[in-house]
């Protein structure tokens, strides 16, 4: 009659890395406070208080964690990689972002 598509049983011990989902969190709030910074400091025409350079910084110093957490995970053995390598290249990518922007800072 009809046929039943063969049921795939996978066994697996893959889990979901912990530092992995940490690492993409952090590039995920170093991006979007990023985003927020830019426009604090587009409202105040780019003459923003210590307080955004501060801020900056610190963003900076939280994609550097993120980065290493997530090149932590990815060494761990039979982990999902979908969330550490998301977070190595998100807080990658802000990390150049930041150190653009402060060498810039510097040279003004």
């Amino acid at each position: 009659m009809f046929k039943r598509k063969k049921e795939a049983v996978i066994f697996t011990d893959r889990v979901h890395s912990i530092k992995g989902i940490i690492s993409l969190c952090m590039g995920l709030v170093s991006g979007i406070s990023f985003i927020v910074l830019a426009y604090v400091s587009s409202l105040s025409q780019g003459n923003g208080s210590m307080l955004l350079g501060f801020a900056g910084m610190a963003l900076f110093f939280l994609s550097l964690v993120g980065f290493y957490l997530g090149i932590n995970s990815c060494k761990e053995k039979e982990i999902y990689y979908t969330a550490p390598v998301a977070g190595v290249l998100i807080n990658g990518v802000f990390i150049i972002v930041y150190f653009t922007l402060y060498i810039i800072g510097i040279s003004l």
